[in-house]
């Protein structure tokens, strides 16, 4: 990626960054519409209303770009959603707030996460240069593995194995984006209230059986 500074070491100025911002949204936006392998940067470029040599200016490349639309959504999403998991004190509030938390975001910003999904579930990643599939993967899973521990040790949630709980949490959450970009109408609120109480029955711990006298 272009570093953060110009050759003289001087940072960029408000123009580029702001430009630079502009080229993300156009992708995002781009991506969300034709998908990751249409997206080219020429359409892009048609988008943002530049050509497509100012966007060599910022970025080397595809890929380059792409990079930065998934550390600008990540991002942006981390400190959208860690505030409403962090005012929780419980596993089990942590937990309900770390779904609720994700489907604001995407009700909120609905073509990033389109995007991104699109970008992941087309091979985008593999196109990436430093990127690692694997090392992404465990890097989306590990907040809600660690959550599952906690919970576990707290007796908040009973034994099931954290890596797939943690995939099955994360597969609900990731399907709405797709959903929502067929059908722009659906309705979050009530895929919130299932995916919550699905996974708060999956999580919860077992009734204890009584003895038998």
């Amino acid at each position: 990626m272009r570093p953060n500074s110009e050759p003289d070491g001087q940072p960029r100025s408000f123009i580029e960054e702001a430009r630079r911002a502009q080229i993300v949204t156009a992708a995002v936006e781009t991506i969300a519409e034709v998908g990751y392998q249409r997206a080219s940067m020429g359409r892009i470029g048609a988008r943002a209303g530049i050509s497509r040599g100012l966007i060599s200016y910022h970025f080397a490349g595809k890929s380059e770009l792409i990079s930065q639309v998934i550390t600008t959504v990540y991002s942006d999403a981390a400190a959208f959603m860690t505030p409403m998991i962090d005012a929780e004190i419980t596993p089990v509030g942590r937990l309900r707030a770390y779904i609720g938390s994700n489907l604001e975001y995407i009700r909120a910003y609905p073509a990033r996460m389109v995007a991104i999904v699109e970008i992941i579930t087309s091979g985008g990643l593999v196109d990436l240069p430093d990127a690692d599939p694997a090392e992404f993967d465990r890097h989306m899973l590990l907040p809600l593995e660690q959550l599952f521990v906690a919970g576990q040790e707290s007796g908040d949630f009973r034994d099931f194995d954290v890596t797939v709980m943690a995939r099955i949490v994360r597969s609900a959450i990731d399907l709405v984006p797709t959903a929502l970009s067929r059908d722009p109408d659906l309705d979050l609120d009530r895929y919130l209230k299932e995916i919550t109480t699905a996974i708060d029955h999956a999580t919860r711990p077992l009734p204890a059986i009584a003895e038998q006298s």
